[in-house]
């Protein structure tokens, strides 16, 4: 733990005090083994003086070790109770995007007569389970085995408890490499939208979740079912 300015004057006086009282047990100690010749010996009382005045130094350094004790514990629990409370903010900021789910994507299209595939039609729905309206939001889906990613339609704003459902056509069919048949795809759909407070989201079918400042950036130019 890094200690601030003040911690470390406690730690610093209460060495302070810790070397001085080692300094007066030393003095006592010279006083109580002085030769009885020459000036007159030290009485039990001056013992007494001395021996309170260590005890009065050692009293004063429990005190500034209990006051530092307290304040490093103070801060440990303060900076408990923050991280907690960020713990708590973040996981209330992703109640909204974890409400918005979308169903599995399915396909319409066929076979050209040069016997490859092509999509021509997706189908799906978003819901929007959460308590508060969502804008701006806007479907991709990215076909597996090598395929494409669609960009389809958006939506200005679906409220809560909303269903906006997606049946849509292209224009110009989409043609799909991979080996699968169309009908049996398993494609990763993603969300992009803004909450209430202003925050975009960009969240998948397969779970990611994440907040991020440019949420259309897959979609911008886009036409009708165009390819990425």
């Amino acid at each position: 733990m890094k200690l601030d300015r003040k911690t470390l004057l406690l730690i610093s006086g209460a060495t302070v005090l810790f070397v001085f009282a080692a300094v007066l047990c030393i003095a006592a100690w010279s006083i109580a083994t002085a030769p009885a010749s020459g000036l007159e010996r030290p009485k039990v009382t001056d013992w007494m003086q001395a021996w309170g005045s260590i005890a009065g130094v050692f009293a004063g350094l429990a005190a500034a070790g209990a006051a530092a004790a307290l304040l490093l514990h103070e801060r440990h629990r303060a900076a408990t109770a923050e991280r907690l409370l960020e713990q708590e903010r973040a996981e209330n900021a992703l109640h909204v995007p974890r409400s918005v789910v979308a169903l599995p994507a399915r396909f319409g299209g066929g076979v050209n007569p040069n016997g490859e595939q092509y999509i021509d039609q997706v189908h799906l729905a978003v819901y929007n389970h959460g308590s508060t309206g969502i804008r701006n939001v806007a479907v991709i889906v990215a076909l597996p085995e090598g395929g494409p990613r669609l960009l389809l339609a958006r939506a200005a704003m679906l409220g809560p408890g909303g269903r906006w459902p997606i049946d849509q056509k292209s224009g110009k069919p989409v043609w799909y490499p991979g080996p699968s048949n169309i009908g049996t795809l398993d494609a990763t759909v993603t969300l992009c939208f803004i909450d209430y407070t202003n925050q975009a989201w960009r969240i998948t079918s397969d779970g990611e979740v994440a907040p991020t400042t440019t949420p259309y950036f897959e979609a911008e130019g886009a036409a009708e079912f165009p390819v990425v």
